[in-house]
């Protein structure tokens, strides 16, 4: 990506995120950033049998393109992309559990929900993926993710002609309870009494 372009993307992300309620899990060292926010969508039938609702608290899920656009810098071919993205999800994922989990609404949330059109190989880091209603909201979000991944991806335009049609947007979700039982870092257990 060119440098000068990069520079200016840095400064509208600041803005953006100054205008927003979205906040960081851990600042340069997270791929998500979140907003707390009740869902609006139809019903979610999660990996682990749970529902989340219309109206349940939730964690809405961000990727911060811009980061990840820092990281990509110098990148030349898809499959490299596509293993820092995953790895950057994994490296995140622990981190967001731990900020989930110390939340005072800890009880009252139901899961993460993320959209995207990114959603190849997230069923085994337990997400669930569902389809998304393409109305006039929907449809401009995939044109702006598609845009962020032209600025992101070595050959963007050149993807973007060749994927169009194979990169529909999708819903991808998590209930807080898979989240924490697959990425919470264990507790210490504490010693016991020694006398």
């Amino acid at each position: 990506m060119n440098t000068d372009l990069l520079i200016l993307w840095g400064i509208w992300d600041n803005i953006y995120q100054r205008c927003t309620r979205l906040r960081y899990i851990e600042k340069g060292n997270n791929i998500f950033r979140i907003v707390r926010m009740r869902y609006r969508g139809e019903p979610l039938f999660t990996s682990d049998n749970r529902v989340i609702d219309k109206g349940d608290l939730i964690l809405k899920l961000h990727i911060h393109n811009y980061y990840f656009a820092t990281l990509c810098r110098g990148l030349r071919d898809d499959l490299r992309v596509a293993l820092l993205l995953r790895q950057q999800i994994l490296h995140s994922l622990p981190q967001l559990a731990a900020y989930l989990n110390r939340m005072e609404e800890r009880d009252k949330i139901k899961g993460i929900v993320g959209t995207t059109m990114l959603n190849k190989g997230v069923e085994p880091l337990g997400f669930s993926i569902s389809d998304v209603p393409m109305g006039l909201f929907f449809r401009y979000k995939r044109w702006y993710l598609k845009l962020m991944l032209r600025m992101i991806h070595p050959d963007g335009k050149g993807r973007m002609k060749t994927l169009n049609h194979e990169m529909p947007l999708k819903r991808v979700y998590m209930s807080k309870e898979e989240l924490l039982r697959r990425y919470l870092p264990a507790q210490p257990e504490s010693a016991g009494d020694t006398r």
